[in-house]
């Protein structure tokens, strides 16, 4: 998930997977239309992977109508591609209805799914769901206020209006029913339930990752905070501002690029022939793990400096150009 461009925590990693600091990617020259590709023939590329908030989709949060054919040539090409998303694996499964061979990397790469089979699943501990249930409710009720970089103390510190959705496999669930908080959780879990308590709900269902979702900066409060609390319980959990809004929790060592190495692993495709497109913070692992990195003219500015290369924005439809661009083959 994308909202929107803020400052960034330095990247997971100081190195790129050839061995370079990330700073070196930004060097790269960029020839015309906005597309720096570095390659001097198009390279056998048989997998490509693009987020979507901020990247594939467009302005509007749209799919580009000339995507569709593009996806037509990938197919006929034998070059699958995958989206890679906080969104749940029944939203993206939505959008791009089930294409034979499509790949869905969902919840941050915590749910992978090929023509509707599991390829990998990787849940919280459970003994993790309550203790940032419980911080979110004391938040959103004023008896926790925050304060710049998540303290909970200072002439700063007031109250967080925060929500939270509890991402089972099955379906998500919430527990706050005002309208605005509603409509931005749709946007992103079409199978939804609204309950009374989100910890008995999602009993019996794999929790995939807890999303919390800030009105205010989720990097500049909420993110910290949920740092903070993460250390305190013990378990093991990443935490990963996925947008301007939003804060995810998972199990440690899951994200996008785990996913998409288990995926590369599973297909016999290796990171010389992945393409991956990626704008926000939780993309940064996966363009490690893709020979043809690209970060989008928008994306946050630590992506843009781990990726290899640049790609136009995605309100110009950068992916769509890009791959058109790096792979001139398609559609002839």
């Amino acid at each position: 998930m994308n909202d929107a461009t803020e400052t960034s925590p330095p990247p997971a990693t100081t190195t790129l997977p050839d061995g370079r600091p990330p700073a070196a990617a930004a060097t790269e020259a960029a020839p015309p239309a906005g597309v720096s590709t570095g390659d001097p023939a198009a390279p056998d590329i048989r997998l490509v992977v693009s987020d979507m908030d901020g990247t594939l989709l467009d302005g509007e949060g749209r799919v580009p109508d000339g995507f569709w054919p593009l996806l037509d040539e990938l197919e006929a090409a034998g070059v699958l591609f995958a989206p890679a998303s906080g969104r749940q694996y029944q939203t993206l499964a939505a959008v791009f209805g089930e294409r034979p061979g499509l790949v869905f990397i969902a919840e941050n790469g915590t749910n992978v799914v090929r023509d509707g089979q599991t390829v990998a699943i990787e849940p919280l501990d459970r003994a993790a769901v309550a203790p940032v249930v419980e911080w979110v409710r004391r938040t959103a009720s004023g008896a926790v206020p925050l304060g710049a970089g998540g303290t909970t103390g200072g002439p700063d510190a007031g109250h967080a209006d925060v929500g939270l959705v509890v991402c089972g496999a099955r379906t998500a669930y919430i527990e706050r029913t005002d309208d605005d908080f509603v409509a931005h959780v749709r946007r992103y879990y079409a199978a939804l339930e609204v309950v009374d308590d989100v910890v008995a709900a999602s009993a019996d269902d794999p929790v995939l990752k807890l999303a919390v979702y800030d009105f205010g900066s989720a990097e500049g409060r909420t993110g910290p905070a949920m740092r903070a609390l993460a250390a305190e319980t013990g378990i093991g959990l990443d935490v990963v501002v996925s947008g301007e809004h939003w804060v995810d929790v998972m199990r440690s060592g899951i994200n996008k690029g785990r996913a998409l190495a288990i995926l590369q692993d599973s297909l016999g495709i290796g990171p010389d022939q992945t393409m991956a497109f990626g704008d926000y913070l939780n993309d940064a692992e996966m363009l490690d793990v893709a020979t043809h990195s690209y970060a989008m003219a928008n994306a946050h500015p630590s992506i843009v400096e781990r990726a290899r290369h640049t790609a136009p924005a995605n309100t110009e439809h950068g992916v769509l150009t890009t791959i058109r661009a790096v792979l001139p083959h398609l559609g002839t």
